[in-house]
C-alpha cells in the first residue's frame, strides 16, 4: 500500500509538470509578453520540475538568440505576473504554482562531452 502511494505522487507530479510544461510552451510560443524588446525568436521550454507538494514549477528554458543567459531569466522575471495568468487560465488545478525559470544548461553539457570524445586521447 505504501508502495503505490508513492508512485501515485510521482505520476501525478509528472502529470503536473507536463500540463505546465504545455501551457508555458503554448504562452511562450505566442511571444506575446509584455517587454520593451521582445524576444526575436520564441523561447523552448526544455522540462519543467515540480517540487514536492506541487507550489513551486521549475521551468528550465533555451533560446536560440545570442544574448546572455541572465538577460533572459531577467526578462523572463520581469513579466512573471503576465505569464502566470497565462497559465493560470490554460491549466485546469487547483492551485496555480508559482513560476521560477531557469536556464537549462544540458546542451552545454552535451557540448563539453562532444569536445572530450572528439579527443585524440579518448
Amino acid at each position: 500500500m505504501i508502495l503505490k502511494r508513492k508512485n501515485s505522487s510521482i505520476s501525478r507530479s509528472h502529470r503536473v509538470s507536463e500540463i505546465i510544461r504545455k501551457a508555458i510552451g503554448e504562452v511562450l510560443v505566442r511571444n506575446e509578453m509584455p517587454l520593451d524588446v521582445p524576444f526575436k525568436f520564441p523561447i523552448s521550454v526544455v522540462k519543467v520540475e515540480m517540487n514536492s507538494d506541487l507550489k513551486i514549477a521549475y521551468i528550465y528554458v533555451i533560446t536560440h538568440e545570442n544574448i546572455k543567459d541572465e538577460e533572459i531569466i531577467l526578462k523572463l522575471n520581469s513579466c512573471k505576473s503576465y505569464l502566470a495568468k497565462e497559465v493560470t487560465s490554460l491549466i485546469n488545478l487547483k492551485f496555480s504554482p508559482k513560476l521560477v525559470f531557469k536556464n537549462d544548461t544540458s546542451i552545454d553539457e552535451i557540448i563539453n562531452l562532444e569536445k572530450v570524445l572528439r579527443k585524440e586521447k579518448v
